[in-house]
């Protein structure tokens, strides 16, 4: 089989795959006239007459049109589409409308108002978004049109450019054109000012400074490129999940920690189905990384002393004897019991018992379980050494405890 069929072959695999989730897929040829059917008769619906799109459309594909490029674009409408340029050929194979955010009725008054589209046009446009393929994670079909474009362009570096076309009338591309004026230079001065403070106020856990400045006018959130779509949002709350990551990471909280509240966020977002909730998300996010910091934080201490703590935290039903601690970080057992007493003023043991009934206590709030079973959950089989343990720090029996809290 030679290589043109092989391609063809790729290609017609792609179209009948992409025709599973009724996402349209075209092969254009030069002169690359518009044709209606490419955004299923959108323009030619509200404007009768899409001339003036089609001479910008020839231009817009003329410049798209790279070896082992992959143009996606947005347009104006909140549409998406794929552009590869086929290899060994002036074709262009083109997929979509499509989106990936859930067009509201909200997103669809915005559109309106951004394309100069008359009102009595509503119920058209939202039966149009209606039965327009909607790709819950991008991530699928990205990696669809990437695996095409490898077999495609096999041994060549593949990149894919993002468009967005505010305007069709004078197509403008984001990646292409860079706005140098004063008002642009000081929003993105502004916005890592905005970013700077809050790495700061994270790293060193000050929930106060955070409020502060938080609440000032005079820092915004991180400002969007594009319209305001959920995607979009999405986006830049992912941004801001990984820059709040970093702040805390910088504020010495162990990396099992940051993993796990990241991920929980990462999930979060892209579960999230409105701007509202993101919004809310984006307010939240900072505050709960800056109280991770404020309860882990291990800055200041020695590296063998942060080892100590993270080891007890992550692992607290396991032997954590002066001996076996000393054994694991390949230390003297004297010296590491002198320098965790110099650097946290109380005994390596007095340190455990203390991580351990903060954990019975968590466990007493919210389980059930026996107080046998919480002793072991916490590293201590003998449950009445754990209660002498428990009530030398709290003054009170873990079943005085329990009891304490049903009276609430």
């Amino acid at each position: 089989m030679n290589k043109k069929n092989h391609n063809e072959l790729y290609i017609e695999y792609t179209q009948k795959l992409l025709e599973q989730l009724k996402i349209s897929t075209y092969i254009i040829n030069e002169p690359y006239n518009w044709n209606s059917f490419y955004d299923s008769r959108l323009r030619e619906t509200i404007w009768k007459n899409s001339k003036y799109y089609l001479e910008g459309f020839s231009d817009y594909i003329k410049k798209t049109k790279d070896t082992a490029i992959i143009s996606n674009v947005t347009d104006s409408y909140g549409c998406e589409y794929f552009y590869i340029r086929l290899p060994d050929s002036e074709s262009i194979f083109l997929i979509g409308p499509f989106t990936c955010e859930k067009i509201t009725n909200n997103r669809i008054t915005q559109l309106l108002k951004l394309n100069n589209i008359p009102e009595h046009l509503m119920n058209y446009m939202q039966l149009y978004y209606a039965a327009l393929p909607c790709v819950s994670d991008e991530r699928w079909i990205k990696s669809v049109v990437l695996l095409l474009a490898e077999n495609l362009f096999k041994n060549q570096e593949i990149k894919i450019k993002y468009y967005h076309l505010e305007n069709e009338k004078n197509i403008y591309y984001f990646d292409e054109i860079k706005d140098t004026s004063t008002n642009m230079t000081h929003n993105i001065e502004q916005r890592y000012r905005y970013e700077n403070l809050l790495m700061e106020a994270i790293a060193s856990g000050n929930l106060k400074k955070l409020s502060e400045f938080s609440n000032n006018n005079k820092f915004e959130p991180i400002k969007p490129r594009f319209p305001d779509t959920l995607r979009d949002t999405k986006n830049y709350t992912i941004i801001l999940n990984t820059i709040c990551r970093k702040a805390a990471e910088a504020g010495c909280v162990h990396p099992v920690y940051l993993d796990e509240i990241s991920r929980k966020y990462a999930i979060q977002i892209e579960e999230e189905t409105s701007l509202a909730q993101l919004n809310r998300l984006k307010s939240d996010m900072p505050r709960k990384y800056c109280m991770l910091v404020k309860s882990h934080s291990l800055k200041g201490y020695s590296k063998p002393v942060q080892d100590v703590m993270n080891h007890i935290s992550l692992d607290i039903t396991s032997d954590l004897s002066l001996s076996c601690l000393a054994e694991k970080l390949g230390i003297n057992s004297s010296y590491l019991s002198n320098l965790f007493k110099k650097e946290t003023n109380i005994t390596l043991t007095a340190y455990v018992n203390a991580k351990r009934i903060e954990r019975a206590i968590f466990l007493l709030n919210t389980t059930s379980d026996s107080i046998q079973n919480i002793a072991c959950f916490c590293g201590i089989n003998d449950v009445n050494y754990f209660t002498k343990v428990f009530k030398k720090i709290m003054n009170m029996t873990p079943s005085e405890y329990r009891n304490l809290i049903h009276k609430k």
